[in-house]
């Protein structure tokens, strides 16, 4: 075959020098300027030495995107990983590494120029802090080969401390450099140090090449790496069109926000129109206010007239009046003193006065009555003694003596003392009744819900323990009372159960992976309070082996926890059941089902309260306490009803008459008595003597007198009422005068709102001499219907007008305005603004903008387009050149770049037609030219097209984040000069007749061997691309590097496959390293230069052996000796 290697110089790889890296601890390889052929297991190391060379290449320590990408176990190594040299990770994700203590990695490649065989070294070293799993890096640079200490002293590596000393000591200035950024060190290294690579592509192209899966398409892989993205900067292309789409948009804002105000100065003016016809309504009624406030202040005056008239002939009537009763009242004085001369009213004033006293004596008889009847409600108690009954006879009858009374007060006083004592003792016995009933009742509702009544400390601690313990875990953890946990197996042993376990039912349970915490928790609890509390070790417990006796109480307890189960087993475990008083002493420790107890050589009874009162274990529990309860309430019951009735009964007795004041005010009383009974003699003897007295000589008299009374009392009411007539008439008019002055003000008040209008003045007039009345009233409601009307309409016009400003605003949020001014001069000002000359103006920069933008478009997009279409034929060109001499065994195979056969080739032609001719000049000021940017000579032939890409770069007005992330994919799209080609490779098939096959299709049907080849010439011609290989000879340039590195590249290739391959980048020139696993060795052996056989059989120790070619014949059996060792 023929072949295009040049001898042009190159920089080689010749040496890597790694220290404490993954499974290696110091380690030189060196490496022949060809071939080279890393074998081995999969997992024996071979991609940890690959790794190690692409920190170095690509100046990144983070090892994203590359580390172990090709290796068979699939693993996902970090940096840190092979640094420590990570063995393995445990159950709990506990991970063991191989180095333990501080230390330094150091990473160096060795480059050798061809030619001149000079050496340079490439570089990192790392500090590694094992206790905080930290690193620190630095780059290096140096001339001349790896050092002769391969960066150790004689204990470890160097540090990054240690190896910048060395190098400031052992090189000059400017034969070294060492630095800890990344970009800095990549950038010298791209450009000065490996001879001129580009350092976004190179590291791309190497990383994808490693791996080098065959999973992508042709076409794509040839887009991406042979034509590679070029930066058309379109900034003032794109600035330049989108300021003409401003303008442009500029205009037809403007134009839509003055129609918009148009719309608003319409709409006022319909309001404005509404809004005066309302005003003249308001000027109707205010006028008419006017007219009838000057109508009532008439009929005021004369209502004033006529009621001083009224008043006039009022106070004449009153003076005639007040003489007639003056002449009544002499007669009167006449007849009273004839009935006085008769002795009548000496006898009537002694009545009177005994008729007082009466009452005052009456009084004292009423008490003593009273006390009386109160004092007989004794006579019906059976503890009254018969003495007492008789004195009380003896009160009521008024006939009591001093002894008499002292002795009933006594014995009163010492029947209430003994009454007060036994309602004392009730009261006290009824208070503990009612208690203990409340206490019952309350169990009882607890219970009926199915909450057992667990003491009040018990209840605090479990919410208190279970709130603190949900907040340390973060999640609710439940605290449970032992005796919820449990329930009987046979009622018949329940007694014993709850008797022998007493408080320890109580105790709280939580499960095990809790308990530790739980008793940090109760730790801290108050220990005043929660001192009888105690919390199970389930933890401990659950893991003991409970010894249970034989026929044990704790076979009769179920529990479903198991920790549970064996907290009751070491309990009661070892507590035998029993029947018999024999059966108890034949054991340690043995209980009843009656409750009866025999331990430690003592037979006793259990607290008949715990398994009462106290009985918590299972549901029966439950019941048997309600039961029992209501059984206590009832007999409660029974003894408080009698209790009750004697409570009250005391009460009443104690609220019986006790005679409390001392014997002589009640012997005061009694004598009051005597003296009331005289004085009602007297008074009925006066009253027949008045009796006589009138029904004689008096009789005419005071017959007489009685008639002239009346008549005073008539004439009395007539000047009564005479009075209240001129009062009325009397305020009537003051009522009358203050309206006159009330109304003169409001006439005034009305006659200053009226406004100055002539006009209105002249209508309102007009129609007052069409009226043919005077009732303002009338006229005021028909003007005020009128009114309300045309409020209505204008409100309707007000709330369209709110409507279209809102509407504007909303679209216009940077205006200021308020949409419910009923002034409307700032939108009128606007719109005058906006309708102006301004418009013309801004039609001229609008014209020139676009001539700019179209020159924009013709040298900052259409030009450059084009010129990287032609470079990209050019580059084709040049590669198809440099592999037309190159046999892929019998196939040759070229560079297909085309027009884009796919919808956005229709734009090719735009970019690639030579007599396309952009002339800014042609365009003119007229808006419509203007809207369509690019009319011009060519606009027939591409004009359409032109506009669909100037409209791509010109993002939506308002656009959403996701709309202009569109827009910007679409302009990176559309600014990308690959969109408008195809790319593809073509298979030369030499016979008769010379067959190019387009193999993009061909080689979707062929997965194997066969459809990777082209792959392969792609991928290599996009190496010689990188390293310059596919220049000319004569360009002169730097020598940089020609390193391939391929992992598993060659796996579903036979030998002469992999033969071909070999052979194609041995003749373009590259210096490669191949890695393969050991089965395919045979296919490779013959076209290497170099073998590199790894292994690692411990997994903790990577060992690598060399052989040149002439060793290879040893290979075969020294490789088979290593593979069965690592196989062990």
């Amino acid at each position: 075959m023929s072949s295009v290697k040049t001898n042009q110089p190159f920089l080689a790889l010749s040496k890597i020098c790694l220290n404490n890296w993954h499974y290696i601890d110091q380690k030189v390889l060196s490496f022949n300027d060809g071939i080279n052929f890393f074998t081995g297991h999969s997992g024996s190391g071979k991609s940890t030495v690959i790794d190690a060379m692409q920190i170095v290449l690509y100046a990144n320590t983070d090892g994203r995107g590359f580390f172990n990408k090709a290796a068979a176990d699939d693993s996902d190594r970090n940096l840190i990983e092979y640094l420590r040299g990570m063995v393995a990770v445990g159950e709990k994700d506990e991970v063991t590494y191989l180095r333990n203590k501080n230390f330094s990695t150091t990473i160096v490649l060795e480059f050798t120029q061809t030619e001149s065989e000079e050496k340079e070294c490439l570089g990192v070293v790392f500090d590694v802090d094992t206790g905080r799993n930290d690193t620190s890096r630095l780059f290096f640079w140096h001339k001349g080969g790896i050092l002769e200490n391969h960066y150790r002293t004689e204990e470890h590596a160097m540090t990054i401390s240690e190896l910048r000393k060395y190098m400031q000591k052992n090189f000059k200035k400017e034969d070294f450099y060492f630095g800890t950024s990344n970009e800095r060190f990549r950038k010298q290294m791209y450009d000065i140090y490996l001879g001129g690579l580009d350092m976004e592509k190179f590291p791309r192209l190497f990383k994808r090449a490693i791996p080098f899966k065959m999973n992508i398409k042709l076409e794509d892989f040839v887009k991406e790496y042979i034509c590679m993205e070029q930066d058309i900067h379109i900034e003032d292309m794109q600035e330049s069109v989108m300021q003409y789409g401003r303008m442009r948009q500029r205009i037809e804002d403007t134009l839509k926000e003055a129609k918009s105000l148009e719309e608003i100065k319409e709409s006022f003016d319909k309001f404005k129109t509404k809004k005066e016809e309302q005003d003249y309504c308001q000027y109707r009624m205010n006028k008419l206010d006017v007219l009838k406030l000057k109508s009532d202040i008439h009929l005021l005056q004369q209502k004033i007239e006529d009621g001083e008239k009224d008043l006039k002939t009022q106070e004449e009537n009153e003076t005639i009046l007040e003489k007639k009763l003056e002449e009544l009242s002499k007669e009167y004085d006449a007849l009273v003193a004839q009935i006085a001369g008769s002795g009548y009213d000496q006898i009537a004033t002694r009545k009177k006065d005994v008729q007082e006293l009466l009452g005052q004596l009456n009084h004292s008889v009423q008490r003593w009555e009273q006390t009386s009847k109160s004092l007989k409600k004794w006579c019906d108690l059976d503890i009254t003694p018969n003495q007492a009954i008789w004195d009380i006879e003896k009160f009521e009858q008024g006939e009591i003596t001093e002894d008499d009374l002292n002795r009933l007060k006594h014995t009163l006083d010492i029947l209430r003392k003994e009454t007060e004592e036994e309602r004392q003792d009730n009261a006290s016995a009824l208070r503990a009744l009612k208690k203990q009933e409340k206490s019952i009742s309350d169990e009882l509702k607890e219970l009926k819900k199915g909450n057992k009544a667990y003491p009040k400390e018990v209840l605090d601690a479990r919410y208190e323990l279970q709130t603190k313990l949900s907040e340390k875990c973060g999640d609710f953890v439940k605290v449970n009372v032992l005796a919820d946990l449990l329930d009987m197996k046979d009622e018949k042993w329940h007694k014993a159960v709850e008797g022998y376990l007493g408080s320890n039912k109580l105790t709280l349970i939580v499960e095990p992976k809790y308990v530790k915490d739980a008793m940090e928790i109760y730790r801290d609890m108050d220990q005043k309070k929660y001192w009888r509390i105690s919390i199970a070790d389930t933890q401990k417990i659950d893991k003991q082996d409970m010894k249970v006796e034989e026929n044990a109480l704790s076979e009769e307890v179920l529990a479903e926890q198991s920790y549970v189960k064996k907290l009751i087993e070491s309990l009661i475990g070892r507590v035998i059941k029993c029947e018999t008083i024999d059966e108890l002493r034949n054991c340690r420790t043995g209980i009843t089902p009656d409750g009866m107890l025999y331990k430690n050589f003592q037979l006793k009874r259990l607290d008949p309260k715990q398994y009462t009162r106290n009985s918590y274990i299972g549901d029966n529990s439950l019941r048997h306490r309600i039961k029992e309860l209501e059984k206590e309430k009832d007999k409660i019951f029974d003894k408080k009803d009698p209790l009750e009735k004697e409570v009250l009964s005391a009460a009443v007795i104690l609220d019986y008459e006790y005679l409390p004041q001392s014997a002589e005010e009640y012997l005061k009383q009694q004598e009051t008595l005597e003296r009331a009974k005289e004085r009602q003699e007297e008074y009925e003897d006066l009253e027949n003597q008045l009796t006589k007295l009138r029904e004689g000589a008096l009789k005419g008299l005071e017959e007489e007198r009685d008639k002239n009374r009346l008549k005073q009392e008539d004439c009395k009411q007539e000047i009564n009422a005479v009075k209240e007539a001129i009062w009325a008439t009397q305020n009537a008019l003051k009522e009358c005068r203050q309206q006159i002055i009330d109304q003169n003000e409001a006439l005034i008040r009305a006659q200053n709102e009226l406004p100055a209008n002539g006009e209105y003045e002249q209508q309102f007039a007009q129609e007052i001499e069409k009226t043919d009345t005077e009732d303002y009233e009338r006229l005021k409601k028909r003007a005020a219907r009128k009114y309300y009307d045309a409020g209505t309409k204008k409100e309707e016009e007000y709330r369209k007008l709110v409507e279209v400003r809102t509407a504007y605003l909303r679209e216009y949020p940077n205006r200021t305005f308020s949409a419910v001014d009923e002034n409307n001069d700032v939108y009128d000002k606007l719109y005058k603004e906006l309708s102006s000359d301004h418009m013309e103006m801004y039609r001229e920069k609008a014209a020139k903008q676009a001539k700019t933008a179209m020159e924009h478009f013709k040298d900052d997009f259409v030009y450059k387009i084009r010129s990287a279409i032609r470079e990209a034929y050019q580059r084709r060109d040049e590669l198809n050149r440099m592999i037309s001499g190159l046999d892929f065994g019998k196939d040759k195979y070229q560079f297909k770049i085309t027009r884009n056969t796919g919808a956005d080739g229709k734009y090719y032609p735009m970019f690639m037609d030579d007599s396309l001719n952009i002339d800014p000049s042609v365009l003119n000021t007229t808006m419509d030219d203007q809207m369509n940017l690019f009319s011009m000579e060519h606009e027939n032939k591409y004009g359409e097209l032109m506009n669909e890409l100037i409209e791509i770069f010109i993002p939506p007005e308002g656009a959403t984040g996701e709309e202009l992330e569109n827009a910007k994919r679409d302009m990176q799209k559309y600014s990308d000069y690959r969109t408008y080609l195809s790319f593809d490779m073509e298979q030369i098939v030499d016979g008769d007749e010379k067959l190019t096959i387009g193999l993009s299709k061909m080689i979707k049907k062929n997965s194997g061997g066969e459809g990777q080849n082209p792959l392969y010439v792609a991928l290599l011609a996009s190496f010689a691309q990188a390293y310059g290989i596919h220049l000319s000879p004569k360009v002169r340039r730097n020598p940089s590097i020609r390193l391939v590195v391929l992992d598993e590249a060659f796996s579903k290739m036979d030998a002469e496959k992999v033969a071909s391959c070999i052979d194609l980048i041995r003749s373009l020139g590259f210096q490669a390293i191949i890695s393969a696993t050991n089965d395919k060795i045979q296919n490779y052996l013959e076209n290497v230069d170099k073998t590199f056989v790894y292994a690692n059989p411990n997994k903790k120790n990577i060992s690598i052996q060399e052989f040149e070619k002439c060793e290879f014949d040893n290979l075969v059996t020294e490789e088979s000796d290593i593979f069965k060792l690592e196989r062990r």
